[in-house]
């Protein structure tokens, strides 16, 4: 019952048919498109930002995570985070960035 209920649920998150940013989906949308057509498409951004000038940056985050096992639990850790960066002005997009950021390495256990 309870696998049948979680079912339900995730293929209705599922049926929203919007989709989400991605690098892929980052090099969908170019410089022209209409700040509508944006969020209507990929949701509403993570942040705004609105500069001196009457831009403003929509921010988009795609994290690739990592996990694993711990006493019975799952740990999960940001492994790389992409953040796509949308300036809008007049309602249209003048321009676009993407940034990565990757998380630090680990130092071997020897040499802690």
């Amino acid at each position: 019952m309870k696998r049948w209920i979680i079912g339900v649920i995730c293929l209705l998150g599922a049926c929203t048919g919007r989709e989400v940013m991605t690098s892929a989906n980052f090099q969908k949308t170019h410089v022209g498109m209409s700040e509508e057509t944006l969020v209507k498409t990929y949701g509403r951004p993570l942040n705004t930002y609105v500069k001196d000038d009457g831009t403003t940056i929509y921010e988009y985050v795609e994290r690739f995570q990592m996990g694993s096992a711990q006493f019975g639990g799952s740990y999960n850790s940001t492994v790389e985070a992409r953040t796509y960066l949308f300036y809008i002005k007049d309602h249209k997009i003048i321009r676009k960035q993407m940034v990565i950021r990757n998380q630090p390495g680990y130092e071997p256990m020897n040499q802690l």
